[in-house]
């Protein structure tokens, strides 16, 4: 029988047995443990508790009822300091405050409990137009000008912050004419063909006019009188190849196949420390990346706008074909790259000649006189890891349909001279429909057909005036809002509201199939429903914006991060550790386990550079790949790389900031901002008994001790790890590191695996917390204490069926906050 189960059961025996004789039990146990730090004389934490009355009149006191016994359940108040009541006392308050708060529940049945009318946000208004009209949102994103979404306690997708400006109709105005135009292809279908250039790769006298400077001879680029060319470093000092015959980028966007012939040479060299950015031994990485040169800052190749599209590690000398299948936008051209070359370019003329005496091949050009003509020579003779090119092919556009299928839903079958008013009408209505995420109701494209109706009798061409309708449905609120109403949601409200929740976009056919037939009323279909999109490649969306709103990301990768931890930069470990934490969760997702695997994984996903990092053992390759954490510091999601640098500044490790971080993302607690006349506690390096001082200062202060009883602990825990989440044993100039601590139920530890240990047995607080923001997220608001029951209701059924995370997110999408509105 499951602990939940036993704890309600044993609650209603204590009732049973003390009936109304305990009903001022309650304040009387306020009065006796609670008063002294949260009465008219001391409010720790902000809490005030002498003014709560026999009964519970409103929401604010069922909020406080409600935290006072989750306290109690989690052994954390009174604290270990003060007077502690007996077991059988703390039981009977809690059964008692307990069954008031269920009897104020139903008393105060809040109207307000429902999500107001939803705008997308960014990310989901970039994934409908491109699910809607079948275009690549990666190379191109309609929101990308748009402002930023705000958030609310890390979600970005809360209704009720969700305005619209004038400034953003500006931008979706700009953006549904872009789409459409985009999605429009009267013209035939266009020709794949082969493209191919060989070696040289870089021009000179007339034949580099009027290209940019990525096709210019330099001293970091020469034309060779071998079959292949050499790359020597990163970015444009010789470590960008453009392609010649897609000069001005391709005139159909969509996939095409890139070949290129490479060899990995000179990967161990001589030149030691002086070359401290490539370690010896280390493969060669190949990028191919998608760029549109319509810039003009020839610095960087005249690129505006670039993706990267391919990589390949390269170990052999021996030439070989590498091949990728990618998106290539119109106006954009692939690009090859030396990914991990040596950005020391600038002095390996002088460290090439520092090795004159060393290698005889050098003296002939150690001497020269500075110039192209020296920097060439010794480039020949550089005994460094160099990229060699052989061969570059490009095939494409693939076509599988044409015209997309954007295309046919504005325009269906017609062509351009076969538009009319009555024409126009119909696909104005089959496009709205499409767009509205429901059937069309009477007379609601009414304006706007008046309006294109207006158009075409002011003398605008049939097309104009129906493009200028598509335009006006992607303005309109019924495509930005989810408009769902009140109420137990109808069947296509609740297809949108699931696929947002797991899309982040709109319905497939299947969805709103089911939607018109009724079928989603059907707890089992909705079910199978949820297990349908999981599988399906779109859920990606899901995992990744939920996991990076969820963790705070949006710094990962963006903040500046100190000299010092130059591999953040040079292994690209942004990168691999949001890998690490998505493929984490993903894995979590997919076996359904249970989301105490979060907090006690024995395990975790790496590639070589992130092993490293994490002084785990070698392996090869820059793919994740799971392996075990036996036996480390590391384990579960606390010690993961993502969580340890968003919790951090990319300089230096805050004790306070990671302990608010770790309360808030495991545990579900928030702190109460620090009052305003106490000094804040600066990130510090000096040493662990520094920053121990400053906080017991902290301590002392009445209005402050409360908070940071529960947020030192798991900070100073976290302090073993700087703040790119390398594990380390001491600060600066030998000064150890002291990360023990006390939670505030008693329970003492020494460091992170200890902490990790008394975490995992509270994984029921854990898996309340995730439960918590996983509906919030899959509602779009935040949640009220009216929501405490379906909680509940969640936990309880997960329990009793040792249900994993899949079974979670059926579990929300079947409760009454994600059915009702």
């Amino acid at each position: 029988m499951n602990k939940i189960l036993l704890t309600t059961m044993w609650m209603a025996v204590v009732l049973a047995l003390f009936g109304e004789a305990y009903a001022d039990l309650p304040r009387q146990f306020l009065a006796t443990y609670c008063i002294d730090c949260h009465g008219p004389n001391k409010q720790k934490s902000d809490r005030r508790f002498d003014g709560l009355g026999e009964s519970i009149t409103n929401l604010k006191q069922l909020e406080q009822w409600q935290e006072i016994v989750d306290q109690l359940n989690l052994g954390e108040m009174p604290p270990p300091t003060k007077r502690q009541p007996g077991a059988v006392e703390k039981a009977k308050v809690i059964a008692s405050i307990t069954e008031g708060i269920a009897a104020a529940r139903a008393n105060l049945a809040s109207s307000g409990q429902h999500t107001v009318m939803r705008r997308l946000n960014r990310f989901e208004y970039q994934q409908t137009i491109g699910d809607l009209l079948s275009l690549n949102v990666e190379t191109w994103n309609p929101a990308a000008d748009f402002p930023p979404d705000v958030k609310v306690d890390g979600f970005d997708n809360n209704g009720r912050e969700l305005v619209t400006s004038g400034m953003l109709l500006d931008h979706y105005l700009g953006a549904a004419a872009e789409a459409v135009s985009r999605a429009t292809h009267f013209e035939p279908r266009p020709e794949s063909k082969r493209y191919a250039q060989q070696t040289p790769y870089y021009f000179d006298g007339e034949d580099k006019k009027k290209l940019p400077k990525i096709f210019h001879v330099d001293r970091f680029r020469f034309i060779p009188d071998t079959p292949y060319t050499d790359m020597y470093g990163r970015h444009y000092r010789g470590g960008h190849i453009g392609f010649r015959p897609l000069y001005g980028g391709v005139t159909h966007g969509g996939l095409y196949t890139i070949r290129v012939k490479a060899a990995a040479v000179d990967r161990d060299h001589p030149y030691g420390s002086a070359l401290d950015d490539f370690r010896n031994g280390d493969p060669l990485v190949l990028e191919v990346a998608s760029v549109d040169r319509k810039g003009s800052v020839e610095s960087t190749g005249s690129i505006t706008t670039e993706r990267s599209v391919g990589l390949a590690e390269l170990t052999s000398e021996e030439p070989t074909w590498f091949e990728w299948t990618t998106h290539i936008d119109q106006g954009f051209e692939p690009e090859i790259r030396f990914r991990n070359g040596t950005t020391a370019t600038k002095r390996l003329v002088r460290i090439i000649s520092q090795r004159a005496s060393e290698h005889p091949e050098v003296a002939p050009f150690a001497n020269m006189k500075a110039g192209i003509e020296k920097s060439w020579g010794l480039l020949k003779v550089y005994r460094g890891p160099k990229l060699r090119i052989y061969d570059i092919r490009v095939e494409g556009p693939h076509i599988d349909q044409w015209p997309p299928a954007g295309h046919t839903l504005m325009y269906g079958n017609l062509q351009p001279d076969e538009l009319n008013q009555n024409t126009i009408t119909q696909r104005l209505r089959v496009f709205a429909a499409g767009a509205f995420r429901r059937p069309l109701r009477d007379d609601e494209l009414r304006p706007i057909e008046r309006m294109v109706i207006e158009k075409l009798d002011g003398g605008m061409e049939p097309l104009s005036a129906l493009q200028l309708g598509f335009q006006a449905v992607l303005c309109s609120p019924s495509f930005l809002y989810m408009q769902e109403g009140e109420g137990t949601l109808d069947g296509y409200s609740l297809a949108a509201r699931l696929s947002y929740f797991l899309w982040s976009s709109q319905p497939d056919a299947v969805l709103r199939e089911h939607a018109k037939a009724g079928r989603l009323s059907d707890a089992n279909i909705l079910a199978a429903e949820v297990d349908r999109m999981l599988k399906d490649p779109r859920s990606e969306r899901f995992v990744n914006q939920f996991v990076r709103r969820w963790l705070d990301w949006d710094n990962l990768g963006e903040m500046p991060v100190s000299g010092e931890f130059h591999v953040y930069y040079r292994d690209n470990l942004a990168a691999a550790m949001a890998g690490e934490t998505t493929m984490f969760f993903r894995h979590i997702l997919d076996e359904n386990l249970s989301p105490r695997r979060f907090l006690d994984a024995d395990y975790t996903f790496v590639n070589r550079e992130l092993a490293a990092h994490y002084g785990l053992p070698a392996i090869e390759g820059n793919q994740l790949r799971q392996v075990s954490t036996q036996g480390t510091v590391r384990g579960g999601l606390i010690t993961q790389g993502s969580f340890l640098t968003a919790s951090a500044n990319g300089v230096d490790t805050s004790p306070v900031v990671r302990g608010i971080y770790a309360l808030e993302k495991l545990m579900g607690y928030t702190p109460p901002p620090p009052p305003d006349d106490v000094p804040e506690i600066e990130p510090d390096i000096r040493g662990a008994l520094t920053v121990r001082e400053e906080l017991a200062k902290h301590r002392s202060i009445a209005t402050c001790a409360e908070c940071h009883r529960k947020i030192d602990p798991l900070g100073f825990a976290l302090e073993n790890f700087n703040a790119i989440g390398a594990y380390r044993t001491e600060y600066g100039k030998n000064l150890p590191i002291d990360s023990s601590g006390k939670l505030p139920s008693g329970e003492a530890f020494d460091d992170i695996r200890q902490l990790r240990r008394l975490l995992i047995q509270r994984h029921e607080t854990f898996t309340r917390s995730l439960t918590e923001k996983l509906l919030t997220y899959a509602i779009g608001r935040e949640l009220e204490i009216g929501d405490r029951p379906s909680v509940d209701e969640i936990l309880t059924e997960l329990s009793g069926s040792q249900g994993g995370l899949r079974d979670l997110i059926r579990l929300i999408v079947q409760s009454k906050p994600f059915l009702t509105n």
